[in-house]
């Protein structure tokens, strides 16, 4: 008998990933999994890569962040409001979790570009607001410290 042993065969290479339709029993899934399946076959060749990536338009990890710009828009339009009127807390919790879910969406597995997009912007403007605010609070205060010395305010 011979002492050299035959190596396991390898395994077959991984096929591409997919993304999964929902799995859900619910009147929903049904009703989603039916327009994802009838709009399958419009797909063009060249847009099918994003189609059935694993953070593509069939799965939430595509829409949640689609519909999460609303929030961009949203702090955008904040820009126009006047500074007395922000609220600091709502403003400093959405940077943070801006941030953080910014960082979240590189180390998760599919990568999720379109979410790390959206979760930056929202935290970028919410510290545009958080930076408004603190320039209006020094302002007041430094108006209120001329007052109280005597001194006439800045003409503005």
């Amino acid at each position: 008998m011979s002492s050299t042993a035959v190596p396991p065969p390898a395994p077959p290479p991984p096929t591409p990933q997919t993304a999964a339709v929902s799995a859900g029993k619910g009147l929903h899934s049904k009703v989603y999994n039916g327009l994802i399946g009838s709009l399958d076959k419009f797909v063009p060749a060249k847009l099918r890569p994003l189609w059935v990536h694993p953070a593509g338009p069939k799965t939430i990890f595509f829409w949640a962040p689609v519909f999460k710009w609303g929030l961009v828009i949203a702090g955008l339009s904040d820009l126009a409001r006047p500074a007395d009127t922000i609220s600091i807390p709502a403003c400093g919790a959405l940077a943070a979790t801006g941030i953080i879910w910014s960082r979240y969406s590189l180390v998760i597995i599919p990568k999720n570009y379109g979410l790390f997009a959206v979760n930056l912007f929202v935290g970028l403007t919410q510290c545009v607001q958080l930076a408004r605010a603190y320039n209006y609070q020094q302002e007041k205060e430094k108006l209120e410290k001329e007052k109280e010395d005597g001194k006439p305010a800045l003409a503005q």
